[in-house]
């Protein structure tokens, strides 16, 4: 097919600098740092994404996910109210992978890509003080299934836990995990998905893929009462049909008289305004709640609990007097299967008669795709998952003067492997709220300018943040990084970088010991060129890599000149170059071209003019309108870096 009119823009973009994202410069530090968590072996996920091939064959659905927001999964609106440790991709994020993708996904140079990050299977806590693992369960069904677990932690005294994990046994099929504390002896209904089944059950942490540990303000902690039961409710995605699983809660505590962080439904049924909850079949309904605060509270986060009917959710709070709004969370587009803990990265203070409200829209029609009856049912109140609920949960407690500048975590989150080569960065991320000031630390010294709630670390040591807010300050604990050593590539500079007529430049490496070798002539790898030394016989751009068994490296560029005299262009009728002398277009024609994997045109000193990679077409049209007068050389080059021909080509004339 003839390239015409979007010849000059192929030309355009030949001849420019305009640098396109690639996988090993952009796209792979993208993926790891906000995908691969979930997306990878052994992951929730259905699909790894930690390859360039992965990544590259499932690039379409990856940017219409990225594009309509549904990954990563992060359901609240963040216009309305920011949360601590957002799962949102930033535009510019979104943007630089849409390049990628319309640039036909280059690669770049692997050996240079970040490598695929770990994640632990063990506890990020470190050493917990409580590690309860639930019996070892197969799943029976093709459908969602969810399943409730007692553990039993043996405090004789109450405690408070600081810290809270969950640890699913097979990442493959735990979707979500809520966790809750029952110090009753009401019983436990085993198969649920909306409760425990016991009234008293006090909901303390919710996990989804992607989770981290949730962490109670420094000085407070979630009381568990003497002898309490911890009961785990785990919902087994469907297709997980003859799957086991056991998994682990794991809980800090401290036995010191914290400040007792409460967390409660503030809003459920019981105060609608226009109760009760009752969706009638082929309805579209919207229910609102009120909950009124008798003493002044500091929220310190929310979570907020539908089902399949449930569309949306916004819970906000109106100051007595003034009836000023604090926007407490809205979620547009409630999903049931991501459900999660939103931390407050400030404190929200909700003075004494404050009024915190909640609108939730259900939908049950037949247009509902998650209506779970066919053809549509009335749907009350209830723990079954076909059943409805209307929860919004608070963590809080009473406030006390200073809770403004209560400095809410203090944890440090690598977005990618804290292991790389030289060259590669790993972007280390604390908690972003307001009037939050930071400094960064390696090995204790100060990192000038690194005041950010990020840095790009890029050096071996221990990287610490302080952070302040206020008169409270607090320190992170370290992140420890290990930059492994880069081998020195360097083109020792010839005597001369003109090749004479029908000759050679002998080029050399700076000499090293266990170290391999790779020559690129204009970008593309020479065949057999793998020696510290070459013969370049050849005008053009050269670049050697070294590999010294654990990093490449890559030297600056070399251009020889000269050598055009002694090139035997090639005289077959496969290879035509002419140009049109009323459009001025260059005609490039023959069979000779559907071989090429590059086309690239020197002038006479061997400078690149231009270079493009071809598309094993029999004819181009390029525009010369940009050359000057005198006499250029057309090659082209196959996926060896070898000559398949030549062809002159007089400008001007």
């Amino acid at each position: 097919m003839k390239l015409i009119l979007s010849v000059f823009f192929l030309w355009t973009w030949c001849c420019t600098s305009a640098q396109t994202p690639t996988w090993s410069g952009d796209i792979a530090k993208l993926i790891y740092g906000n995908c691969t968590s979930c997306h990878r072996s052994g992951g929730i996920a259905p699909f790894a994404l930690e390859t360039y091939d992965e990544v590259s064959s499932m690039a379409g659905w990856v940017q219409q996910s990225i594009e309509t927001k549904k990954m990563p999964p992060w359901t609240p609106d963040v216009n309305y109210k920011h949360f601590a440790h957002e799962r949102v991709l930033a535009p510019s994020d979104i943007a630089t992978f849409q390049q990628w993708v319309s640039a036909g996904m280059p690669s770049g140079n692997l050996n240079f890509a970040p490598p695929v990050p770990s994640f632990s299977s063990g506890s990020q806590l470190g050493t917990p003080d409580i590690s309860l693992i639930s019996p070892s369960f197969t799943i029976s069904t093709t459908s969602d299934l969810y399943r409730n677990f007692e553990l039993f932690p043996g405090n004789s005294t109450a405690i408070n836990a600081t810290a809270i994990e969950v640890i699913p046994g097979n990442n493959a099929i735990v979707h979500h995990v809520l966790v809750f504390q029952d110090s009753t002896s009401n019983p436990i209904n085993v198969d649920g998905g909306g409760g425990t089944g016991s009234n008293a059950s006090q909901l303390i942490y919710g996990f989804v893929p992607g989770s981290r540990p949730y962490y109670t303000p420094l000085g407070t902690g979630i009381r568990l009462a003497p002898n309490t039961r911890i009961v785990l409710q785990v919902h087994y995605a469907p297709g997980s049909n003859g799957q086991s699983d056991a998994t682990t809660v794991n809980i800090k505590t401290d036995s010191s008289p914290l400040r007792k962080i409460t967390i409660n439904s503030v809003l459920n049924p019981t105060n609608m305004t226009n109760g009760p909850l009752l969706i009638p079949a082929n309805e579209v309904k919207t229910f609102n709640a009120e909950y009124v605060t008798q003493d002044s509270l500091t929220a310190f986060c929310t979570f907020t609990h539908m089902h399949l009917l449930g569309q949306h959710v916004k819970v906000w709070a109106n100051a007595p007097v003034t009836n000023d709004t604090t926007r407490i969370v809205w979620i547009p587009k409630w999903d049931f299967h991501w459900q999660d803990n939103y931390i407050f990265p400030n404190s929200v203070i909700l003075p004494a008669g404050s009024s915190v409200k909640a609108e939730a829209l259900y939908d049950n029609t037949s247009s509902n795709p998650n209506n779970p009856n066919n053809p549509p049912a009335i749907v009350a109140e209830g723990i079954s998952t076909t059943d409805e609920m209307f929860l919004i949960f608070l963590a809080y407690a009473p406030y006390l003067q200073g809770d403004e500048f209560l400095i809410i975590d203090k944890r440090v989150f690598p977005k990618g492997a804290t292991t790389f080569c030289e060259g590669n960065t790993v972007r280390l991320e604390t908690l972003q709220g307001d009037g939050y000031t930071y400094q960064w630390y390696l090995n204790g010294s100060v990192l000038i300018g690194e005041t950010s709630y990020f840095t790009d670390a890029s050096s071996t040591g221990a990287y610490t943040v302080a952070i302040a807010l206020g008169p409270n300050n607090v320190t992170s604990d370290p992140v420890n990084v290990w930059v492994n050593s880069a081998p020195t590539a360097q083109i020792q500079i010839p005597s001369s970088t003109i090749i004479p007529s029908g000759g050679s430049v002998l080029l050399s490496s700076i000499p090293g010991t266990g170290l391999q070798y790779q020559w690129y002539l204009n970008g593309t790898p020479m065949s057999g060129a793998t020696s510290a030394s070459l013969n370049a016989s050849v005008a053009g751009t050269y670049v050697l890599e070294v590999f010294n068994g654990t990093c490449f490296a890559l030297s600056d560029t070399l251009v020889l000149t000269g050598g055009t005299a002694g090139i035997n262009e090639s005289v077959l009728e496969d290879f035509f170059v002419f140009q049109d002398p009323i459009s001025g277009m260059i005609h490039l024609k023959g069979s000779k071209l559907k071989e090429a994997e590059k086309i690239t045109l020197h002038d006479m000193n061997g400078r690149i003019v231009c270079e493009r990679m071809a598309n094993h077409q029999y004819e181009y049209e390029w525009n010369t309108s940009i050359l000057s007068e005198g006499t250029y050389l057309f090659s082209l080059w196959n996926s060896s870096g070898e000559v398949l021909a030549r062809k002159k080509f007089l400008s001007g004339h």
